[in-house]
């Protein structure tokens, strides 16, 4: 589908706001699905049964924050629809939220303070939704980059929907009921393995969640939600609560990434439950936002200057 320019606006996040630590992080596998530059992201979304292709552009600075945002689609879109997609990405992309707290407690740190002033504005975000959440994370199951970007490329082709707008070709992850409909031994033709039946079971079980009411759930009873859904274990649930519904939860680490947490706390033991210890003694309830930073911080460094020891612990290509 090639799309048209239908409506331009301007927001102010609140202030502090770094718009590149915000709508990018390069940790993340390549996909078609968006596409960054410095000052500038490009998505496809799809919302409320329409796929659009949406453009940020940054206008402003960290203290002044300004973005110009376009929207582009087949058809004009009404003003009801608009205000509702703005609430949409001002949620995904936490546009309104205060992280002042946070910065005040920790900007002396001898471990994390210097990194706050680096990345100060920095705000959680996720363009996915739920399910598009669920789809990606199916695809890193047990593989490379090489072979998730293979094996996303093949179902993107063959199921996803194509848009072009502003001169960029994007695709969206396809729609639940339409994989559904689709043979488990078609799935497997695009090398996909196992994870053939995580798209299906997974994409029936999200059909009986409301993704958007949950929200209003505590966290104790969005946890009990998500793990009705196939393949969502203890681990991959504190993703999607951080992730997609921006929770700041940290339960449970993992062996793999728990060598990774040594070298970025600068800590000797790699056992999981002194990790955790660790955390909650000297962070407690920003144990998430520390780790947030942490991992961003060296991914952008990665990103310039190809940090060893982060390739081998978790391969960027």
């Amino acid at each position: 589908m090639k799309l048209k320019l239908v409506h331009t606006t301007i927001i102010h996040p609140t202030a502090p706001y770094n718009f590149d630590y915000s709508v990018y992080n390069p940790s993340h596998y390549p996909t078609p699905l968006n596409k960054w530059e410095k000052g500038m992201l490009w998505f496809s979304f799809r919302f409320k049964d329409k796929l659009i292709g949406i453009k940020f552009e940054n206008m402003g600075t960290v203290s002044k924050p300004e973005i110009k945002i376009k929207f582009y689609n087949e058809s004009n879109l009404n003003e009801e629809y608009i205000n509702l997609l703005l609430k949409e990405l001002d949620y995904r992309f936490e546009f309104k939220k205060d992280y002042s707290e946070f910065y005040k407690k920790f900007e002396k740190d001898k471990l994390i303070g210097d990194i706050l002033k680096k990345f100060k504005g920095m705000k959680n975000f996720c363009i996915e939704g739920l399910y598009e959440y669920l789809m990606i994370a199916i695809l890193l199951q047990n593989a490379n980059v090489k072979r998730t970007v293979q094996m996303t490329d093949n179902m993107l082709k063959n199921y996803g929907d194509e848009i072009e707008f502003d001169n960029i070709k994007l695709f969206s992850i396809w729609k639940p009921e339409n994989i559904l409909k689709v043979p488990e031994d078609e799935l497997r033709t695009l090398k996909v393995g196992y994870r053939a039946k995580s798209f299906l079971r997974a994409s029936e079980d999200h059909k009986k969640i409301d993704e958007f009411a949950i929200r209003n759930l505590d966290n104790l009873e969005l946890k009990k939600e998500l793990l009705k859904i196939y393949g969502i274990g203890p681990a991959s649930v504190d993703y999607i609560m951080s992730g997609v519904y921006h929770r700041s939860v940290l339960n449970i680490i993992p062996s793999w990434e728990a060598k990774i947490y040594s070298k970025l706390l600068e800590i000797k033991t790699t056992n999981p439950k002194k990790i955790m210890a660790f955390l909650d003694k000297h962070y407690g309830k920003y144990k998430s936002e520390v780790i947030g930073h942490l991992f961003m911080d060296i991914s952008w460094k990665h990103k310039y200057e190809k940090v060893e020891w982060i390739e081998k612990l978790l391969p960027f290509t």
